[in-house]
């Protein structure tokens, strides 16, 4: 009896400490759950592609590396600026000897085919490749007279000072810069030798820059020859005998220039000399009165269409100036616009879609001309060359590509 008894208990105890434990392991489990975050599925794939993407870029990094040094640089330097013959892309030795062969290098070591691509390596090869003329945008802080061709590159553009006036010429170019870079020589390659002609007052003309204007500089750094008739000071409206830009087409025509495109701006001089006017119904300009904005404009257009049928227009609109009213500012600038597109010209619109306001102390100072007679301070009006490097030639060169193209 006492043996089924012990027998019975024995079985009991075991069952009772098995539940206790399926009781304990479930318990334990669930805390563990509580405190742990499974990632969904959406997370889990948004990490590896982070992952993807951290490991692709630093791969395609390595990529660059090795493939975009100095013989690629120059490999694609020679083929822009059209000095190359046949050229084997895989060989450093053949490119750095028609390198040497195209003056682009005088000469060079073994040492040299293999140092890194720097800023100063691309503006010495570039301002030999494309004959550049030595320039400067003003002192430049971390350059010396053997880099010269550094401070050529910022007053094109390619590699602006910062606001420490420094370029960093040891810098290893960048993916983006090199990027940049063949941009440029693609721009160079469509451009070269085609003509621009200007007329204008003296943002067109250039007289913070030493007349050299928006036309000058971007035909200088794409191969394009300029025939500029601006005239500082020069209006669109009539103003008893002062210069006006509709008078500047017949000496042009006398040249028979055969431009590729025009480029034209005016409006400033007008603002507080001449009333804005109104549109002329249609298109026939013989009778219309040249005294307002409007009319002046509208018939310098028109005799520029008459005489230049199917070459594309481009109106470049100045930027925000520290000059009078900005309601009359803007009041000529939205008109000139109107006038332009109901004309078929296109334009670029420096005032609305670039950063240079010159009533900001700071813009004025970096981007305008230091005029000696107002006691050497930034005159707030005329760019000076990295006012039209950087705000300028960008969207203009990018109009006068577009329309080029579009209008072949």
């Amino acid at each position: 009896m006492r043996e089924r008894f012990a027998k019975k208990y024995w079985i009991s105890a075991l069952i009772i400490a098995v539940l206790v434990t399926i009781v304990l392991s479930a318990s334990i489990v669930s805390a563990i759950a509580k405190n742990v975050t499974v990632k969904p599925k959406s997370v889990r794939d948004s990490a590896l592609a982070a992952s993807d993407t951290k490991g692709e870029k630093m791969f395609n990094e390595r990529i660059y590396t090795t493939t975009h040094n100095r013989s690629k640089w120059l490999y694609d330097l020679i083929s822009a600026s059209g000095k190359a013959t046949l050229i084997d892309s895989s060989d450093p030795q053949k490119i750095f000897d028609a390198a040497v062969g195209c003056g682009i290098l005088s000469d060079f070591t073994e040492d040299d085919m293999v140092q890194p691509l720097t800023r100063l390596f691309v503006a010495q090869t570039t301002v030999k490749a494309l004959g550049y003329k030595q320039r400067t945008p003003g002192r430049i802080a971390d350059i010396n007279s053997m880099q010269s061709a550094m401070a050529t590159m910022a007053y094109y553009g390619y590699f602006l000072p910062d606001v420490n006036m420094m370029v960093y010429p040891d810098q290893e170019i960048t993916p983006e810069e090199y990027e940049s870079l063949l941009t440029q020589l693609a721009l160079y390659g469509k451009l070269k030798g085609k003509t621009i002609l200007s007329f204008g007052d003296s943002i067109m003309h250039g007289s913070g820059n030493k007349d050299e204007g928006v036309a000058d500089m971007i035909a200088e750094k794409y191969g394009m020859t300029a025939a500029d008739y601006s005239v500082p000071g020069a209006a669109m409206g009539d103003r008893a005998g002062r210069a006006q830009i509709i008078n500047q087409i017949p000496l042009a025509l006398k040249d028979k220039v055969k431009p590729a495109v025009i480029l034209i701006n005016g409006g400033t001089n007008d603002m507080y000399t001449v009333p804005l006017g109104e549109f002329t119904e249609g298109y026939d300009m013989t009778n219309t009165s040249i005294k307002s904005f409007t009319g002046g404009f509208e018939k310098t257009l028109w005799t520029i269409i008459n005489n230049w049928n199917g070459v594309p227009i481009i109106y470049v609109r100045a930027h925000n100036m520290d000059i009078g009213s900005d309601k009359n500012e803007k009041q000529f600038g939205e008109r000139a616009l109107a006038v332009a597109d109901k004309w078929g010209a296109s334009s670029v619109d420096i005032y609305e879609d670039t950063d240079m306001v010159t009533e900001d102390q700071y813009t004025s100072g970096r981007y305008t001309y230091f005029e000696p007679l107002m006691g050497n301070i930034p005159d707030s009006i005329h760019p000076n060359a990295l006012g039209y490097a950087k705000f300028y030639l960008p969207s203009v060169t990018d109009e006068i590509v577009k329309r080029t193209e579009k209008d072949r």
